[in-house]
Formats: structure tokens, C-alpha cells, sequence
């Protein structure tokens, strides 16, 4: 969980950094010169681009894409948490494991790109709640459940949205160090 909030926190800083304000766009046009008139065909693309269309070009990573490395740092950094704390009998099996969950984000993305008309926005959130409840199952933890759930509301509800973003990140981080607290005690004794 820490690991995806994590993820989702670098994604949100990519793509305040990418953005460009509204200066840098007005100097973009300045550069470019005056907006050719409409019938002139000997000016270049990059002449006819207006401020918004620079602007737009300028921003950062889709979601799509930006969805899916996260979800790729996050099941690999998981991946190797679990090798080191648990240190597998088959480290063949769980490395191929691994890699079979690695191939499965892509697909499972346009799986839900082509088949159900997701948009990007969505589909990063809702495999970040399956790989959620893969890991509930797993740890057969009500905790990661009920975060999962809290993750999905939020994530859905504001998934266009870098608010959205950083909210659900907070609300693993938090249930993360509710994790690590709850686990103190045990240790002391």
C-alpha cells in the first residue's frame, strides 16, 4: 500500500511539473510569429498551432501510461518486499509469478480500454483496486479490504482528477503506517 501511495505521489509531482504556465505558453506563440491567414498553405505545423493547442501539447504523461508504471513500481518494489521477508521455497515460481502479473497490467489495461470503453483515468484506479484486493486475499487482512474499498470510491470519484490522485495516495500511505503502528506493540513485548 505504501508503495502505491508512493507511486501515485510521484505521478502527481511528473505531472505538476510538466505543466506549463500560462506565460511559457504566450512565449511559445512569439516564437512561432503571427497566426497564418486561412488560406495560406506554405506555413509549417508548427506555425499553426494556437496558444491552447501548444499548451496541450506541453502537458505530461497520460494517465494511461502514468497508471501503469505506478502499478508496475509498486508490484515490483511488493515483489521484492515478499522475496526478502518471506524468501520463497520456489523462487522459480515466484519469480515467474511475478513477471505473469507484470505482462497481466497491459493487457488487463486494454482489456479494459477496448472491451469495456474505459477511459485512462479509470482504468489505472480500478487495477490499482484489484491489485488491492489480490493483496486483502492474500493477507486475508479486513484492513487492505476496507482501504481497497475507500481507494475505489475515491479514485472513481475523482479519478480525472490530480486531486483524486493525491487523496487516494493519502488514504494508503495512511493505512500504511495503521499497518505499521498496529504492529508495534507486538514488538515491544
Amino acid at each position: 500500500m505504501a508503495l502505491l501511495g508512493i507511486a501515485q505521489v510521484g505521478m502527481a509531482a511528473v505531472q505538476l511539473l510538466s505543466r506549463r504556465s500560462a506565460a511559457e505558453g504566450e512565449s511559445a506563440n512569439l516564437l512561432l510569429g503571427p497566426a497564418p491567414s486561412p488560406g495560406a498553405t506554405e506555413y509549417g505545423r508548427a506555425q499553426w498551432l494556437s496558444q491552447d493547442a501548444f499548451y496541450s501539447l506541453g502537458r505530461g504523461l497520460p494517465a494511461g501510461p502514468a497508471w501503469l508504471v505506478a502499478l508496475g513500481v509498486a508490484l515490483v518494489g511488493t515483489a521484492i518486499w515478499y522475496a526478502v521477508a518471506l524468501r520463497p521455497a520456489r523462487t522459480g515460481w515466484f519469480v515467474l509469478g511475478t513477471l505473469g502479473a507484470l505482462l497481466a497490467l497491459p493487457l488487463l489495461d486494454l482489456i479494459g480500454s477496448w472491451q469495456f470503453r474505459l477511459g485512462d483515468g479509470l482504468r489505472g484506479p480500478l487495477l490499482a483496486t484489484l491489485g488491492l484486493l489480490v493483496l486483502a486475499a492474500y493477507e486475508r487482512s479486513r484492513l487492505v479490504l476496507l482501504t481497497a474499498f475507500v481507494f475505489a470510491v475515491i479514485a472513481v470519484v475523482l479519478s480525472a482528477d490530480l486531486v483524486g490522485v493525491l487523496v487516494s495516495a493519502a488514504v494508503l500511505l495512511a493505512a500504511a503506517f495503521a499497518v505499521l503502528l498496529r504492529r508495534a506493540p507486538d514488538t515491544l513485548h
